[in-house]
């Protein structure tokens, strides 16, 4: 199948302001850092089975930091091109 069709003007926003790397970027921070809280607070002060109930939680402090980081990240690209027009 061929690609025909101009690109539409979503998808050139959405490349501009370069939204895949700065959701690799924050989600790949918000990850680390979740991992970092876990050991920190989880595993070296030895809580034996209740380390499982706080993988949720590791998992939604990774979700949030990580949406939070790429629109922060997509904010300030979007703050650099409108100050080069």
């Amino acid at each position: 199948m061929s690609d025909d069709r101009p690109e539409s003007g979503r998808a050139r926003f959405v490349e501009a302001l370069q939204v895949r790397k700065h959701a690799l970027r924050g989600f790949g921070v918000g990850i680390a850092v979740t991992v970092l809280v876990y050991l920190f607070f989880v595993v070296l002060p030895g809580t034996g089975g209740a380390g499982l109930w706080y993988l949720g939680l590791g998992a939604s402090l990774a979700l949030s930091l990580g949406g939070l980081l790429t629109a922060v990240l997509v904010a300030l690209q979007a703050r650099r091109l409108t100050r080069e027009l």
